[in-house]
Order: C-alpha cells, then structure tokens, then sequence
C-alpha cells in the first residue's frame, strides 16, 4: 500500500499529465475525464481528449459491495501478465496495454469505444452476429497457445508458477462459485419466493458431490491459462467487433471452466429474457437468438482449436514425431477428438455451476438484477436453476442437447 492512493477524476487527470506518451495519446488539454465503473473490484474511467482516448482502470484496496472485504491490489499486475500472455496469440480481441504504474494499481489501456458491455446489450434484446463466434475463436487461441500442447513445459511451469501467486482473486472464485452456494454462507442471496429452491440446493447430496468434483477439477486442471471469469459481462462488443477484458483472474486450469462460463452467460440471458419482454416485443424470437449463440460458440472454439493443433504447437504434449506414420496420424486425430470431447463435459458441468453461484450466490447478474418485479425475476429464475443442477451432474452430450434439455424446463 505504500504510495498507493485511490484516484477521483482529477487524480486520473494528473496520473496522465504527469506521462508523455499517455498525454500524447489524448492532445493538448483540457481532457474530459469520466468514472464508469461497473463493477465490485476496481475504479474505472475514460478519458478523452481532441487526439484519442484512454481507458484508466485502478484497483480498489476492497470490494466496493462490503468495504470490510479486503483484496490484494497486486491483483491489477496479474491482469497486465495475462494480457501480456495471451495478447500475441489473439490478435486485437485483448485491448492494448499502454501503461502499468505498479505503485498506483492503475492500467492504461485503449478505450473502447463505441463498445458496450454484451451483457447490457442482450439485456436490451440487442443482436451482436459475430460475438459468440469471436469469443470462442479467442478462447481457443489463448487455451492452445498456453497449454502443452504450444508451450515447452519448461516455459509453462514458469507461467503457471506466476499466476498460481494470484492466490487472493482465485479464492474468491473457490469460495464464491464452488463452495457458497451449497452451503448455508452469510454471503448467499437470493430472489425472494426462491427460498426453496435455495434450500433445495443445499440439501441436494449427489449435487453436492457432483459440484465438489467440479470444484476439485478447478483446483487439479491446469491445462492452459484461461481467463477466469469470462461472463457476458467481460465482453465488449459493437455490431462488428468483439473484444475480451477483465483478466483479474486468469490461472492455469482447465479450459471448460472459460467455455463453460460463457455459455452460462448464455443461458442466464435466454432464461431472462421474459423479465424483459414488452407489449411491443415478447422476447420469444430474440430468446431463440440467444440459444442459437450457444453453438456457434462451441464451433467456433472447437474448429479453431483443432485447426491450431493440427498445424502443430511445439510444445512437449503430443509430439508430431510420435505420429508420422499413417497409423499414428489417424491416432493422433482420435486423441484430438477425444480431448475437446473432455472439454466439452468440463463446459457443462463448470457452466452449471456458474448459473447456480449467480442465483443463488453473492455476486448476481443484472439480467435477472433488471426485473423489478421479484415475483417476475422469481419465476425466471427457476427454471434456470433446475437446468443448471442438472448440468451440473450430467455433464454429457452436445450443444443440440443442452437446448432439447432447455426444452424441458423453459416456461
């Protein structure tokens, strides 16, 4: 904490002056400065001025909910590293990093612009043709290139060592999305009139264990670096662009825990959507939009990871010397097949997880939030939260089956 203090608008304003290059980026002064946070963790603003823009993003010493809830603000230099790891593997998808200042917390990055948060948009039954699509082509490009299957192990066991230090933030996801919410936390809420469904939960003992093996899977999976906490809230979008933020929490583990928290998102929205429908719009069609969302998803992460494996990666996990034969190469393939195949149980068994911590956890979701009327938002909920026990505990099947599943529990 020494030398830290937390920056208001004019202490953004001077962080920046007092930097060259970053005033550059924005033009002669004066600079329009603006706190947009939205979030638990951290203070975020834009500033612009007549040259461009900056995005400032300062972590906060607690969370803004419960300021008796302390977080390490080293947090901030995780995030740098995973933008650093993954940046040079996916493109534009990751913002551009202009500055990290390891006294103040603070990231300087490109702002976005005229971005939004996807989950305010599909909140807003807005249509976005290429997000799914984008995301999931990021998450196989920044899986692939970080796992053993790229990487020397020597190289990996160092990232892996770093990231495993971010022990604070991985907490939170260890308590907060495997543990709390089957047990009887005090930091557990839910909708009211959902109480039983709550305590349902709680006294379900095969979900339980099915959710504890999940949660062992988390903590003994490192297959890549994955992001953590890739939620529809993590993804800002225009029409045409997608891009990934938010890298706080990024550590080595598997890879369905990112696809998995996705297609949660996903759901989560399609499940909200009659908490938002109007006389002029019943959000039936738009609903349907979100489900299609969940497959082009999974596509685009499948068919761009085993395009990436195919041309090999160079890393120490199945090497292409093994299988130059004819025999070994069709080998080789099966393996492939069979791996995303495991992936794909991650992502449904990690995806009903994370719908559950969202219902019926500490941090909720604003699609569910924005339904004023709790009976409303009650009755939406349910049916996500049976689906989501069931996924938990059936982690099998298809993209196709996780709809003919939704089938049976949508209102």
């Amino acid at each position: 904490m020494e030398g830290y203090r937390k920056l208001d608008t004019a202490g953004v304003r001077g962080w920046l002056a007092a930097d060259a290059e970053l005033a550059s980026l924005l033009g002669a002064e004066p600079w329009d400065v603006r706190e947009v946070s939205d979030g638990n963790l951290n203070a975020v603003f834009i500033a612009r001025g007549p040259a461009g823009a900056v995005c400032v993003k300062q972590a906060l010493p607690t969370v803004r909910r419960d300021e008796s809830w302390p977080l390490p603000l080293d947090r901030a230099a995780y995030e740098v590293a995973w933008m650093r790891a993954v940046g040079p593997h996916v493109g534009r998808v990751v913002p551009h990093l202009y500055r990290f200042d390891p006294t103040l917390y603070v990231i300087a990055m490109e702002a976005l612009s005229p971005h939004v948060i996807l989950r305010g948009g599909l909140i807003r039954g807005i249509r976005y043709p290429h997000a799914a699509g984008a995301v999931g082509r990021y998450v196989a490009e920044a899986t692939f290139a970080t796992s053993d299957l790229a990487m020397p192990f020597e190289r990996r066991f160092e990232q892996m060592a770093l990231f495993a230090r971010n022990e604070a933030i991985l907490r939170i996801s260890v308590d907060l999305v495997l543990n709390d919410p089957y047990i009887d936390s005090p930091r557990n809420r839910c909708t009211p009139g959902l109480a039983d469904m709550a305590a349902a939960v709680r006294a379900d003992a095969p979900l339980r264990a099915a959710g504890a093996g999940w949660g062992f899977r988390f903590l003994t999976t490192p297959q890549a670096l994955v992001h953590g906490d890739l939620h529809s809230g993590s993804v800002m979008v225009t029409e045409t662009d997608t891009r990934v933020i938010d890298g706080e929490f990024a550590f080595h583990g598997p890879i369905g825990f990112d696809t998995g928290a996705f297609i949660a998102n996903l759901l989560l929205s399609f499940f909200s959507q009659p908490g938002h429908a109007t006389a002029a719009d019943d959000r039936v069609a738009y609903g349907e939009w979100v489900l299609d969302q969940i497959e082009v998803f999974w596509t685009a992460f499948r068919d761009r990871f085993l395009e990436l494996w195919r041309a090999g990666g160079g890393g120490d996990a199945y090497k292409p010397e093994m299988f130059a034969d004819p025999a070994g190469q069709a080998a080789l393939e099966a393996a492939r097949l069979k791996f995303i195949d495991a992936i794909w149980a991650d992502t449904v068994g990690f995806a009903g997880m994370k719908m559950i911590r969202r219902i019926l956890g500490y941090a909720h979701v604003a699609d569910f939030e924005d339904i004023a009327d709790p009976q409303l938002r009650a009755a939406c909920e349910r049916p996500a939260l049976t689906l989501a026990r069931w996924l938990v505990q059936n982690p099998c099947g298809n993209p196709s089956g996780i709809v003919s599943a939704i089938r049976g529990v949508a209102p």
